[in-house]
């Protein structure tokens, strides 16, 4: 064990004793949080999957005892009072009634109002997403389907915590989105924290600068930064939970809350997704149903994150300290987690290896191909656990190192536990990628926080 291993082995000796003493016995409010469910009848999407899925998280929700359950937008494909219905029968079904069980802490994300907004505006009356669309008469829809009033922001108190909701885009009125965090301060007292909730992350919290669609956010990162109490659960990018950029801390907390389906992982790998119309040599790795569970007690949150598929947790505990005030150490910002995590490393003896083969390339057609496989790299906690790798020809020139071709690939099973990561990684190069003369490979891992382990080298001839 290195020493810095060793350090972050004493923080997190540290932080499981603050931790057990801080929470023994039960929690002042338990939470299940989801986004991204996407249900709609089973004629449609081929949505039995997702209602299936459903169910059993909403099933697994309440083998936990949750007092709420937060979804974070995205509650259907197409915002239709017809799949609304989906998902009101549906916790209908586990709870015994659309008005019983946990408290719903429900939003609406832009499936539920674009696809309503699109037909109106092309005049498509006759369309299903318009003449069926929640939208049609939102506060009317909502209260048929849920028992409850819709308005554009709302607040829920569960055992002496509220929860702020605010539904597709009403939070880009920043005055209103102001006016009404004031109107109800009296709720949102800085000794304990309250939950907030919209579809879209809040801009450079969760994820940072790499969000997809980070103009959805709108001004609430700007809002928010008045409450440092305020914990903010946000979807809309359905990436996985295992990357530990999910969890952020700064002026507020943030914290972005996977998908329940079609999960995804940032773009830009090989084996991640790509932009439409482009080929790829790789198929893609992460498919999967993810959420979590809040634990809550008077000075720290404890986040345990699930995969659903298999029902199991997928890293190691998130205990979040509650933020009171300006001051004071954020212990969940990126910078603070980058210097208590290791990089990810390869086992001793790990070598690369190539095998030369006819594939289809981007274009679908036959070409020759390099495909180089190594074994994954190991990490000693979540913070280390390989999130991707960078595959890089390079020509060596002297004491000069030029990079020629640059590949990056994810870690195959990055979105389960980190037991079912695979053994193996592989990255495929066309033949019409590589040099002609002579370079050497080097395969860099990285953690999710992007930091580099040490590469392994193969010298090509």
């Amino acid at each position: 064990m290195n020493r810095r291993q060793f350090i972050g082995g004493a923080f997190a000796l540290a932080g499981a004793a603050a931790w057990a003493k801080s929470t023994i016995g039960i929690p002042n409010l338990k939470v299940g949080i989801l986004s991204d469910i996407h249900v709609s009848p089973p004629d449609m999407f081929g949505s039995q999957e997702a209602i299936d899925m459903f169910e059993k998280t909403l099933r697994f929700f309440a083998g936990e005892n949750v007092d709420a359950v937060l979804i974070a937008g995205d509650l259907t494909n197409d915002g239709t009072v017809r799949e609304l219905k989906v998902v009101a029968d549906t916790w209908a079904c586990v709870f015994g009634g659309v008005d019983r069980g946990p408290a719903r802490i429900f939003v609406t994300g832009n499936h539920e109002k674009v696809y309503f907004t699109s037909a109106k505006r092309k005049k498509d009356f006759s369309n299903p997403r318009y003449a069926d669309g929640l939208h049609l008469d939102v506060r009317k829809n909502w209260k048929e389907v849920f028992k409850e009033e819709w308005t554009p922001f709302f607040i829920k108190t569960v055992k002496g915590y509220s929860f702020v909701g605010a539904h597709w885009a009403e939070w880009g009125d920043e005055k209103a989105l102001r006016g009404f965090l004031a109107a109800n301060r009296a709720k949102l007292n800085a000794a304990r924290p309250f939950f907030y909730t919209q579809h879209a992350h809040p801009q450079d919290t969760c994820y940072g600068p790499w969000i997809w669609h980070k103009q959805d956010g709108g001004p609430t990162d700007k809002v928010l930064a008045d409450y440092p109490n305020a914990v903010a659960f946000s979807g809309h990018t359905h990436y996985t939970i295992t990357d530990e950029r999910s969890v952020w801390q700064g002026a507020f907390t943030s914290l972005g809350t996977g998908a329940l389906r079609w999960l995804s992982l940032p773009p830009g790998r090989e084996n991640g997704p790509l932009r439409k119309c482009e080929g790829r040599r790789m198929s893609t790795v992460a498919w999967g149903s993810q959420g979590m569970v809040m634990s809550v007690w008077d000075d720290r949150m404890v986040f345990e994150r699930y995969d659903f598929v298999n029902v199991e947790k997928i890293g190691d505990e998130w205990v979040v300290p509650v933020l009171r005030d300006s001051r004071g150490k954020r212990e969940f910002s990126f910078e603070n987690r980058r210097a208590k995590a290791c990089a990810p490393e390869f086992p001793k003896g790990a070598e690369i290896s190539v095998l030369e083969r006819t594939g289809k390339g981007p274009d679908k057609k036959d070409e020759p191909q390099i495909v180089l496989s190594f074994p994954a790299a190991r990490g000693t906690d979540s913070l280390s656990r390989p999130f991707d790798y960078e595959v890089r020809t390079e020509y060596v020139e002297g004491d000069v190192v030029k990079p020629m071709r640059t590949k990056r690939v994810y870690q195959p099973g990055v979105q389960w536990s980190v037991k079912r990561d695979a053994k193996t990684v592989t990255c495929v190069f066309g033949v019409c990628e590589l040099p002609p003369a002579s370079y050497r490979f080097a395969v860099t891992p990285l953690n999710s926080l992007g930091q580099r382990g040490k590469p392994l080298y193969l010298e090509r001839v």
